[in-house]
C-alpha cells in the first residue's frame, strides 16, 4: 500500500497551473507596482508572499482560519473531527474543518460539488504539498490564488482593487475583511453587497478579540472603518514599456530600474504640458542616471486613453532628425582631435563647402564667430566648418563605435555634412546615451532599464574628460528660456534642436546627477511648421528637472569658460582662411525696421543680433530692459503700441528699429 500511495503520487502530483498563472506585472526599482495586466487565464491574480502582505493580515488570517498550522500535516484531524460532530449535530454541514493547506489544494484544483469524495482528494492532495512544499511556501500560493470576488484573486491584487494600497500597507478592518472574503467571495464582493461584507469582517474582528489577537478598542476602530463599494484601477504607469516587456511574455513579472514618484509626475507633467498643443502633437520624455545608464523614467508619449496622435506608441523609440541636438558632440569630437578648441574663430557667412552652403535658422550671419558662441546659438555655417575639418564619415565611425548608430546612413558618404544639422535619424535613446559622455568623464554610459541589464553593461570611451568639460562649460551658459532664467530655475547644461520643417523640437540636458531629453513633434513625422525646440521643448526639460527630488549641481571646469578660451592654443585660435581682425557688421537682424507682431501671453519677442562685441544692452524706448552675452534676447512686451528698439554693444555700437505691437495677429507678412 505504501509503495502504491508511493507511486500514485509520483504519477498524480498536484496540479500547479493556477499558481503560476499570473498577472502580467511591471515593478519600479524599489518594488513599487507600476503597472498590471489580467491573467492569461482572464484573473487579476498578482504574485503574492508572506514578505508582500502585513502581519496584521497574517496573523488574522491564521487566528481565524488555522490556528494549527505551522503544527500539522496538511490536515488538522481534531478540526476535522469537531467539524464532523458540529455538523451531525446540526444535520447539515456547518463546516468542513479545512486547513490552509486543504484549502489551497482547492484553489489549484477546484471542484464543482463538495462532496465527501472531493474531501477526500482534499486531504490527499494536502499531503502532497506538504511534502513538496515548506509551510510558508504553501502560504505564499493561498496568498496568490484565494478568491476575493469576480476575477479578483490573491491578496496582492484585492490590495489595489479594494483599497488602492500595497497588501503590505492594510489596517487591522482591512486585513479582517481581506479573511471573510474568499469564505464567500461571490455573496460578499464589496463593490456588489457592501452591507454583507462589512458584517462578515466584524464577525472575523470579533473572532480575533476572543482569541486575543486584537483588543476590544482596536476591533471597534476598525469596525468604523468604511467597506470599499467599488473596485479601484489597479496602478498604470509606464504603459507602453509594460506592454513592450509582456509582448513575449504575458506573465512575464519585470522589475525595472524605473523611479516610481519620478515616473507618475512626470507622465502627469506630459499630460498637461500637452494638452495646450493640436490633438497631432504628441510628446516623449526620458531621464536617464547620467553614472550609470539606468533609465529612472520613461514618458513614451502622452495621453494613453485620449484621442491623441501616438498615445499608445513609445516615441522614445522612434527614429526622428535630432536637428541641432547632434551638434555637442560633433563638436566635442573636433575639439577632442585637436581640430578645434572652443575659442576657436569659425566662419559664419555664405560659405560653399564642396557645393554644400547652410544657412541659419533665422537666415543671420555674424560673419566670424568663435566656437563656443556658434554652439550655443546653434549656428549653422560654423557647425559645418567643425565637421568639414574633422570629417563626417570620422564622425559617424566614432558615434558607431559606442553604440550610437544612425538608422539611415546609406552608402559611405551618402550624409556628408548634413549630419551636423540632423541628417541622420537617431531615437531619444541615442541622445541621452551621447550626453552622459558630456555629464561624467567623457565615457558614454550605455542605457539599461533593469537591474540585471544595468549589471551587464560598462561605460564606453568617447571624448577625453577635458573636453566633456569645455562641452559642459558651453552649454551651461546657453540663454534658458525666459520663464526659466530667475535664480532659482535649476542650473543646468542644454542644448536644443529644431528638425527640418519644424518636425521635431528637442531638448537635451544635464545636471551633477541626470540627463534628460524631451521632445515635441508629430508622431507621424509630418512638419508642423510652428514647433521650436528653444520654445516648445526646452521649457519642457526645465519642469522635468524641477520634478526630481534627488538632482546634484551642475560640476563645472575650474575657472569656467573664461579660463578655457583664454587658453586657446596660438594654432587653434583662428580657422583655416579666416583671420583675426575681420570685421564683424553689428545688426539687429530681427525685428526689422517697420515691423508689425502681435501681442501674445506669455510670450515675448526673440531679438536676434549680429556682430558686436558681448556683452549687449537693450533699451526700449530710451529705458534699459535687459542685458545677455548672447546674440538673442528676449523682450516682453507689456501692451500694445509703438515701441523704439535700441542695442548697444560693449564698444558702445548702436543698432535700433520702430516696431509695432498689436493686440491681434497684425500684418503677418510684415512680421515674418
Amino acid at each position: 500500500m505504501l509503495g502504491g500511495f508511493v507511486l500514485a503520487d509520483r504519477l498524480f502530483p498536484p496540479p500547479m497551473t493556477r499558481a503560476y498563472d499570473l498577472s502580467p506585472t511591471m515593478t519600479d526599482v524599489d518594488g513599487r507596482l507600476l503597472r498590471a495586466g489580467i491573467s492569461p487565464a482572464g484573473y487579476w491574480r498578482l504574485s503574492t508572499e508572506l514578505a508582500d502582505v502585513d502581519s496584521h493580515y497574517v496573523q488574522a488570517l491564521l487566528a481565524f482560519e488555522d490556528q494549527r498550522f505551522y503544527r500539522h500535516d496538511g490536515v488538522d484531524y481534531r478540526g476535522m473531527a469537531r467539524a464532523v460532530v458540529t455538523s451531525l449535530q446540526a444535520r447539515r454541514l456547518v463546516s468542513g474543518g479545512s486547513t490552509l493547506t486543504m484549502q489551497t489544494a482547492r484553489l489549484l484544483e477546484p471542484r464543482p460539488n463538495r462532496t465527501i469524495g472531493a474531501k477526500v482528494m482534499e486531504i490527499l492532495r494536502a499531503w502532497q504539498l506538504e511534502r513538496r512544499f515548506t509551510k510558508d511556501e504553501i502560504l505564499n500560493f493561498y496568498l496568490t490564488t484565494a478568491p476575493f470576488g469576480g476575477n479578483i484573486e490573491g491578496a496582492g491584487a484585492a490590495a489595489w482593487r479594494y483599497f488602492g494600497k500595497k497588501p503590505a500597507d492594510l489596517t487591522w478592518a482591512e486585513s479582517a475583511l481581506m479573511v471573510a472574503l474568499p469564505q464567500s467571495p461571490v455573496r460578499r464582493r464589496p463593490d456588489r453587497f457592501s452591507h454583507r461584507a462589512e458584517a462578515a469582517r466584524n464577525r472575523v474582528l470579533d473572532v480575533l478579540v476572543r482569541r486575543g489577537v486584537i483588543t476590544e478598542v482596536q476591533a471597534t476602530r476598525g469596525k468604523r472603518e468604511p467597506v470599499p463599494n467599488a473596485r479601484l484601477d489597479m496602478p498604470f504607469y509606464a504603459p507602453t514599456l509594460a506592454e513592450a516587456y509582456w509582448s513575449n511574455t504575458p506573465t512575464a513579472q519585470i522589475q525595472t530600474t524605473l523611479h516610481g514618484p519620478t515616473q507618475r509626475r512626470l507622465e502627469w507633467l506630459m499630460d498637461r504640458y500637452v494638452s495646450p498643443y493640436d490633438e497631432n502633437i504628441n510628446g516623449a520624455l526620458l531621464v536617464l542616471d547620467a553614472e550609470t545608464g539606468a533609465v529612472k523614467a520613461r514618458v513614451g508619449s502622452s495621453g494613453y486613453f485620449a484621442p491623441r496622435a501616438g498615445a499608445k506608441l513609445d516615441l522614445t523609440q522612434a527614429l526622428r532628425s535630432p536637428g541641432s541636438a547632434l551638434k555637442p558632440a560633433l563638436y566635442a569630437l573636433a575639439f577632442d582631435a585637436g581640430k578645434a578648441h572652443p575659442g576657436t574663430w569659425l566662419p559664419d557667412d555664405r560659405r560653399n563647402f564642396a557645393g554644400y552652403q547652410p544657412e541659419n535658422f533665422h537666415d543671420t550671419r555674424q560673419g566670424r564667430v568663435q566656437a563656443y558662441a556658434a554652439l550655443q546659438q546653434s549656428l549653422n555655417p560654423p557647425a559645418i566648418a567643425i565637421l568639414n575639418e574633422y570629417g563626417a564619415e570620422r564622425a559617424l565611425e566614432a558615434l558607431t563605435r559606442v553604440g550610437v548608430a544612425p538608422a539611415n546612413i546609406g552608402e559611405p558618404g551618402s550624409i556628408g555634412l548634413s549630419l551636423m544639422l540632423g541628417g541622420v535619424s537617431l531615437t531619444m535613446e541615442d541622445l541621452v546615451q551621447v550626453y552622459t559622455a558630456f555629464a561624467t568623464d567623457g565615457r558614454i554610459r550605455p542605457l539599461c532599464e533593469t537591474p540585471a541589464a544595468c549589471a551587464k553593461t560598462s561605460p564606453k570611451r568617447f571624448i577625453r574628460h577635458q573636453t566633456a568639460g569645455h562641452i559642459t562649460a558651453i552649454l551651461s551658459d546657453i540663454e534658458r528660456p525666459y520663464a526659466f532664467q530667475q535664480s532659482n530655475a535649476p542650473r543646468l547644461a542644454f542644448k536644443t534642436g529644431t528638425s527640418a520643417r519644424n518636425r521635431d523640437a528637442w531638448a537635451v540636458g544635464y545636471d551633477g546627477k541626470y540627463v534628460i531629453a524631451a521632445w515635441l513633434g508629430r508622431p507621424d513625422n509630418q512638419p508642423t511648421e510652428t514647433l521650436v525646440g528653444l520654445v516648445d521643448a526646452a521649457p519642457l526639460l526645465f519642469h522635468a528637472f524641477e520634478e526630481l527630488d534627488d538632482t546634484r549641481p551642475l560640476t563645472l571646469p575650474a575657472g569656467g569658460l573664461k579660463h578655457i578660451l583664454d587658453d586657446t592654443p596660438l594654432a587653434l585660435q583662428n580657422h583655416a582662411g579666416l583671420q583675426a581682425d575681420e570685421a564683424d557688421p553689428f545688426r539687429l537682424t530681427f525685428p526689422t525696421d517697420g515691423s508689425v507682431m502681435p501681442l501674445r501671453e506669455g510670450g515675448g519677442v526673440a531679438l536676434k543680433l549680429s556682430g558686436g562685441q558681448r556683452p549687449f544692452r537693450l533699451f526700449v524706448d530710451g529705458t534699459p530692459r535687459s542685458q545677455a552675452i548672447g546674440r538673442q534676447m528676449t523682450w516682453m512686451p507689456n501692451s500694445p503700441g509703438f515701441f523704439d528698439l535700441a542695442v548697444l554693444d560693449s564698444d558702445g555700437k548702436r543698432v535700433s528699429a520702430r516696431v509695432e505691437i498689436t493686440a491681434g495677429f497684425g500684418n503677418s507678412a510684415q512680421s515674418r
